[in-house]
């Protein structure tokens, strides 16, 4: 078998595993953030013995499996959120490794620029980032404007790791940075449009002035910025997909008690739209 081959598949499944612990950390993030809780200390434990969880008790997917579910201490049931996260994690990531292949570095050239893999690891990161807002969002009613920071920060680590690239390699740094800058400025414009549309046709002209000052109606705010910036993140095309999924949404929604659905609808707006892409450029 070709060496490459052996190498992307390795990478694929590799990819799957990572994301499978990330997916586990993801959990943790997803619970812990929105009780302003630390996220890197503090053991696990149990939700109701509240019993401290061992190594055997934290293998993403297959400790949910085997345990059939439940606690190995109290036997209480175990949401199935936490495998779905997982798994939702690790198909993502699969998906990420299978279609941006290129970026991983090459064992047959070590000297070969590590740089791209620092943009992948940001594409993994803001995987994750999503997924949290999108949790965050189903669970309390509410979203963060840290979580957009934390999402315009992983793009700028992505933008850092093209430019490196492009040092490296001796291309044109003047047109590959204009180009990056049109697809940003591109993007975050779809998601403005999209978001201004939305914002006219769910409410009424008398309550316009209610989506600037009602507490009430914040997490949508927050939703909306998100929503912008993760269009600028990903790219024209997906960009497009994923403001015309979200701004149906939220026409359709309104805003009213499914706004917490949002953060799930953008989500799969903006997945369907960057692998298909993706794909279309691999094909």
């Amino acid at each position: 078998m070709d060496p490459n081959v052996v190498f992307a598949i390795m990478n694929v499944i590799l990819a799957g595993m990572f994301g499978a612990v990330i997916g586990s950390f993801t959990n943790v993030c997803i619970y812990r953030i929105p009780e302003g809780r630390t996220i890197v200390k503090g053991h696990s434990m149990c939700m109701t013995c509240s019993h401290e969880l061992g190594a055997l008790d934290l293998v993403p997917i297959f400790s949910w499996l085997c345990l059939g579910g439940k606690c190995r201490y109290c036997k209480t049931p175990i949401s199935s959120r936490y495998i779905k996260i997982e798994s939702l994690t690790a198909l993502m990531y699969i998906l990420m490794a299978a279609t941006h292949l290129s970026m991983f570095p090459d064992p047959m050239d070590p000297s070969g620029s590590f740089y791209p893999f620092i943009e992948l690891c940001a594409l993994f990161i803001m995987i994750n980032i999503v997924i949290v807002e999108m949790m965050i969002m189903k669970d309390t009613g509410s979203s963060m404007y840290r979580l957009s920071a934390a999402l315009g920060i992983d793009f700028l680590v992505q933008i850092i790791g093209r430019v490196l690239t492009v040092v490296t390699t001796d291309a044109s740094l003047k047109e590959a940075v204009a180009t990056w800058i049109e697809n940003i400025l591109a993007g975050l414009l779809i998601g403005v449009v999209a978001v201004f549309i939305a914002v006219i046709f769910s409410s009424k002209p008398k309550e316009l002035g209610k989506y600037f000052s009602d507490k009430k109606m914040r997490a949508i705010r927050t939703s909306d910025l998100f929503a912008i910036v993760l269009c600028g993140c990903i790219g024209i095309l997906p960009a497009a997909v994923a403001a015309i999924v979200y701004m149906i949404a939220r026409i359709a929604i309104g805003n009213g008690k499914n706004v917490k659905y949002l953060g799930t609808i953008l989500a799969a707006g903006a997945a369907v739209g960057y692998f298909a892409n993706c794909l279309i450029q691999v094909l």
